[in-house]
């Protein structure tokens, strides 16, 4: 399961392919929306770029927010609305209908 979001099975069009490295599994879109998950400027280290250390401080504080959408811990993605405090898991956005931006 992808230690993001928290899914085995998740729909590859909403969270990208998942990606495994000494021991770690995520979703590539996981990764890149998750909150306070910076990535490295190459790919070759870590997933795509993110550090394993990174990905687990991402999984800690995550462990304290709840998906606005599904109620359950382990949401790693916060709304960047200005004086919105929802987090949500990036499975849980298009039910919840939350709108995803990458820049």
């Amino acid at each position: 399961a992808c230690l993001l979001c928290l899914r085995a099975e998740a729909d590859p069009d909403m969270c990208g392919y998942k990606v495994q490295k000494g021991g770690l599994c995520a979703h590539m879109f996981c990764m890149f929306f998750a909150t306070l998950l910076f990535r490295q400027e190459t790919d070759r280290v870590g997933l795509l770029g993110f550090l394993p250390r990174d990905l687990l401080i991402a999984v800690r504080r995550a462990a304290q927010k709840h998906c606005c959408v599904c109620g359950q811990s382990g949401a790693t993605i916060m709304c960047c609305a200005p004086e919105c405090d929802r987090w949500f898991h990036l499975p849980c956005a298009k039910e919840g209908g939350c709108i995803n931006v990458y820049v």
